[in-house]
This record gives C-alpha cells, structure tokens and sequence, in this order.
C-alpha cells in the first residue's frame, strides 16, 4: 500500500517524463504532437508568404497575371518587381544577421548536418528567423522554395520537445526527422513523399522506428493541412499518359539528362554564390546590407522574365499544358537556375527544392515538345517526369522524388516512367559528383556526412580529441634505473623521453620500454648499466601527430604493440616536434566501450509490452507441484527408455 501511494504521488511531469523517455507508445504520442505543431507551423508560413505576395503585389501568386501591380506598390505598375525585392532585403538582411545565426546551418542541409553529428536539435529561434525571411523572400519575389524553412523549423520544433523533456539522443533525432518530413508533407501535400524525404535526405537509412515516427508526424501534419488550407493538388493537371511503352526510349534519355542537370544546377548555385561573395568582400558591403542592395539584381531579373517572381506556380501549369514555346521553355529552365542561384547569392534566403522541380518541368516539356511535336500531352507527360529527373539529379532521392511527383500532380499512369526516369538521373548524379544538392553545402564546410568513415565508432576522430596527459615523461638526462623506477612508480609498460626545451615545451626523442630497461638492468654489469643514461638505449621513434585520425592511431597501436603513443606538434615551421599527449589502449577501449554502452542502454529501454509480460512470464517461480509432476514424468519416460534398450 506505501509503494502504490508512493508511486501515485510522484509528480504528475515526472512520470510522464517517464513515459516519453522509456516507452514506444510516449515517443509515438510525441510524434503526433510534433506533426501538428510542424503543420501548423508550415500553415502559417504559406499563410504569411501569401499575404505578404498580396501586399506587395495584389495576388498570392504574381505569375498567374504578370501585369501591373494591384497592391500596395500599384502606383509603380509593373516597375514594383525593381522595388519588391529590395524592401524584402531590407528587412531579411538585419533580421538574419541579427537572429539567424546558428552553428548547424540553415535549411535541410543544417537538418542533416545536426541528425547527423549532434542529436537533432536546432536553434528555435533561428530557425524562426529563417522562416520569416524566407516568408518575406518568396513573397517579394525571390526564385527559392518554401521547404528549406519548413525543415529547419519542424526540426526545432521537435528539438523544443525533445530538450524539454530531455528525451535520449537517438529519440531527439527521429523527431528531428519527423518535423521536417511532417513540415514538407504540409506544404506540399504529399505525406508519403515527406516521409521518404526524411529517411533518403536526413536520415539516410531505414529503420522501422524511424519510419512509424515519421509517418505519425507526416499523417497528423497532412490532417492538419487539410482542414485549414484544403485537399486540392499542388498542381492541377489533366490526366495523361505516356501512349505506349515504346516511348521509354525516350524516357530513360530524359531521365539522363535530368540527372546531369540537377548537378549543372548544383554547381551553378555555389560558381554564383562564390562570385558574389568574392565581389561582396572585394567592395567591403555589410552582410546585413547586401540582400537590400542585391534585390535591385533580382527585381532585373523579374522585370525581364515575370515568370521568375517566387515559386513560379503559375508559370509551371502553363509550361506543362504546352503554352510555352520550345525556346522559350529553355529560357525559363536556364533563368530559374540563374535566378535562383543570384538570389541565394545576394543574401536572401530558401529553398532549392521548389526550384528544381520547376526546371525539371520546363526542362522535359522543352524534351516533350522537341520528341513528340504531333502529340498535344507531350508537354505535360515529359515535363513530369521531367521533374522527378532533374531532382532525383539533384538530391539522390529517387523514391522521394517519384512519390512526390505522384502526390503532386495525381497521375499515376505516369508511374513506370517516372520510376525509370528517377533512377537513371539518380545513376547519372553519382556518376558526375560526389555531393548532392544538399549535402555539398556541408562538404564545402568540412562536413562530409556521406563518407563511410562517419558509419564507424571512431569515424575520422582526430589523435588531439583522444590523447591525455602522458602517465609520466622520462628526461634525457635520467638513468636507465631511475626510469625503471619512474616505470614502476606509474605502472606503465611504456614511457616517452624528452629534452625540457623551456616551461612548457618538451622536445620528444622517442620512447622507452620496459622490457628495453630490463634486458639492460640484467646484463651481465648491472651496476654499469644502471648508470646509463636513457638516451643511450635505441628509443622507439614511433609517434603520431596531432592531426592524426583514428585509424593512424589504432594502425600505430596495432603494429607496435605498445601500450602509447606518444602524440606531437611541431613547435613551428622548422622546430622540433615537442610532446603534448598520449594516445593509449586504455583510451580507445573507454570509448568503444562507451558507444556499446549508450546502445545497450536504449535497447534496454525501449521494450514492448509483450515482451516483458513474456519476460516475466519465464522469470515467474515454477511451483513445487509442477515440479515434482515434471520429475515423474521424467522418470517414467526414462524407464521405458531403458526397457527398450534391453529388448
């Protein structure tokens, strides 16, 4: 009875800490709830995207009438592209430089970088920077998309839950990867592609717990979405078809292509973003200021081609009903690029997706209007497969990109050649590049998270994270006997010997072994040999520097056989290498041991149901009656056993 009131008054935020923390069914609840927040927080983006576009412009989509502005800017007419962007600026560039500064990175590229080597988590309040300059990027006719935002602020969200409640680590990130995935199902209305999404480009790996997380997120954000912004498609289009799968030809052509222009696409956004940041620096512009000043280059490009303004909806159904012509549909691909990539460049900010989803529609309804003149869909049916090609290109996604597509657009008919078309561009991108459309903006920081390196316990860890301080160091001038005694003193098999070059300097000559201090200390004049100096012994001249990574360390270890290593760094250019750790057996066991550890701890925490009533169905006392039931049948069995052995 004092155990069960004892248990019932435990504070009500202890045991549901509790239940998060230790149980399936807490961490399910919690991915509900990180969906909904997701989704409302994707609602209120799209909602503030369009009222700003409406303010400026008159229109939550400029695209669909490209005249003269019926906003807030109408006495400028259609000169309010040149003035829409730079009061955009104004406001995104002090707001980022002021709140948006986060040491994980920004967009689904921070996501990644943050699932990968920390726990998921993200700076809340950047990342709500980023979505509100992003929100007033778009809507002032910046050429990015919505869903680097949406990732980076679904992954705070959960961050916010998961820190509360000081959830574990592996938990933390699977709810990072279901914010994002819910936050990209409601905004582009395709929960079975965020989820996929979430395990290709954040994750990168399947796991059955990941995915019942990130479906729960991505099915209560989709919910959500639907009740407050409605159930229609992202793009409406006639049902089409591919007419015959003779035409496959055709389609694993433009399924190569795709893949080589979602890498064109790639290295053209980072060619322009160096090009403008080398000339930002060259000129001595402010970060805060530079988005301001380069909307002037943005509201050109708009003024040119209207069709850039924003995420280019409107002008995305007209190139897939084949309203455009072939050259001007190669125009538009190619001024997305550019477009993008200036936009990015002069210090706005968000997302690539949306922008290669357009490129590949106008990319293959400029292919389907070249191969098929005579055939009206055309346009239409290449243009679709056409974006899955070009993002499959560009992310290494190719089941995202072929449910997206789907989910998008609604035509199934198109799905054998948009299955073919994906992997051939997802082929022809691994074959071009190394990093993808997300993943290389972490490259360039350092940060390679698909080297297979990072799979390992140790990963490309450096010597100078797992060197300690020496158990003791043997000065040149000490005698063969005072280092055996020194040896002993510390219990080490293994001792570095240095020349003291100043207070906190120590030159390293090499090393000293116990089994070289006793084959001297039982010579045949023990008392000569004991007088010796250390240095006139032949040390061990094996050392590691201090840049060294994981694999040098365990190759050092491995091959000599020793106890440590000493770990150097060289005092200058043309100085000598003075000592300042040690790498030992010790140390690489701590931490492998640690990692196994940290594994058996959540393994040991999240069980079902079943199986502890089975565990404790099998650690229940037998009775003794059944005991001795089981012990007579034994030995009647055994009797007759031997019976018929005798017959």
């Amino acid at each position: 009875m004092t155990r069960t009131w004892k248990r019932l008054s435990q504070p009500l935020s202890r045991r549901a800490g509790s239940l998060f923390r230790h149980h399936r069914v807490g961490l399910y609840i919690l991915a509900v709830l990180v969906g909904l927040a997701s989704g409302l927080g994707a609602v209120l983006f799209r909602l503030g995207i369009d009222a700003w576009s409406q303010l400026l412009s008159g229109a939550d989509d400029y695209t669909v009438s490209m005249g003269p502005s019926v906003g807030w800017l109408a006495p400028l007419g259609t000169w309010f592209v040149l003035v829409a962007p730079v009061l955009s600026g104004l406001i995104v560039g002090p707001l980022m430089s002021r709140l948006g500064h986060t040491p994980t990175g920004h967009g689904v590229a921070g996501v990644i970088w943050s699932t990968r080597h920390r726990d998921g988590t993200m700076a809340p309040l950047a990342a709500l920077a980023m979505t509100t300059s992003s929100a007033l990027t778009i809507g002032g006719g910046g050429s990015v998309g919505p869903e680097g935002p949406i990732a980076e602020l679904g992954a705070s969200t959960a961050s916010v839950i998961g820190r509360g409640l000081r959830l574990p680590r592996l938990p933390v990130r699977h709810l990072a990867a279901a914010g994002t995935a819910a936050g990209i199902a409601a905004a582009f209305n395709a929960p079975l592609a965020g989820a996929f999404f979430a395990l290709e480009v954040v994750l990168m790996g399947f796991s059955a717990d990941a995915f019942i997380v990130i479906v729960l997120a991505c099915v209560a954000s989709t919910v959500l979405s639907h009740h407050l912004l409605g159930t229609t498609l992202s793009l409406s289009l006639p049902y089409l078809d591919l007419s015959g799968d003779a035409q496959l030809g055709w389609v694993a052509l433009l399924g190569v292509a795709g893949g080589g222009v979602g890498i064109g696409f790639m290295r053209l956004r980072f060619i322009v973003l160096d090009a403008l940041t080398r000339a930002w620096q060259r000129l001595g512009v402010p970060i805060w200021v530079r988005p301001g000043i380069g909307g002037l280059a943005v509201g050109a490009v708009l003024l040119v081609l209207p069709e850039m303004y924003g995420e280019s909806s409107a002008a995305l159904n007209r190139a897939l009903a084949g309203r455009y012509t072939l050259a001007l549909l190669l125009v538009l691909c190619v001024a997305k690029m550019l477009a993008t990539s200036m936009t990015l460049g002069m210090g706005f900010v968000g997302g690539v997706f949306a922008p290669s989803l357009f490129i590949g529609g106008t990319l293959g309804a400029a292919f389907g209007t070249l191969v098929a003149p005579s055939y009206a869909p055309a346009a239409g049916v290449f243009g679709v497969i056409g974006m899955g090609a070009v993002f499959a290109g560009a992310a290494r996604a190719p089941m995202t990109a072929v449910l997206l597509i789907i989910e998008m657009t609604g035509q199934h008919a198109l799905l054998l050649p948009l299955m073919l078309a994906t992997v051939l561009a997802t082929f022809t991108s691994r074959f071009l590049s190394r990093g993808t459309l997300f993943t290389e903006e972490l490259r360039r920081r350092g940060e390679d998270v698909e080297d297979p390196m990072t799979t390992t316990l140790l990963g490309r860890t450096r010597a100078c994270r797992l060197m300690v301080d020496p158990p003791a160091v043997v000065e040149a001038t000490a005698t063969v006997r005072e280092a055996a005694a020194l040896m002993s003193r510390h219990s080490a098999s293994v001792l570095p010997v240095v020349t003291t070059t100043s207070e906190d300097a120590r030159e390293l000559l090499g090393c000293v072994t116990a089994a070289q201090l006793t084959t001297t200390l039982l010579s045949d004049d023990p008392d000569g040999a004991g007088a010796m100096t250390v240095t006139d012994l032949p040390l061990v001249p094996d050392r590691l520097s201090h840049d060294s990574e994981a694999t040098d360390v365990l190759e050092a270890l491995t091959r000599t056989r020793l106890e440590g290593i000493p770990v150097v760094a060289p005092a200058s250019d043309s100085g000598p290498e003075r000592l300042v750790g040690w790498v030992c057996q010790r140390i690489v066991v701590e931490r492998i041991y640690e990692v196994q550890a940290q594994a058996r701890t959540a393994a040991a925490a999240y069980t079902s149901l079943g199986s502890r009533l089975q565990d404790r169905w099998h650690a229940r006392p037998v009775p003794a009656r059944r005991i001795s039931r089981i012990s007579r049948i034994s030995r009647i069995s055994s009797r007759g056993s031997r019976r018929s052995r005798r017959r």
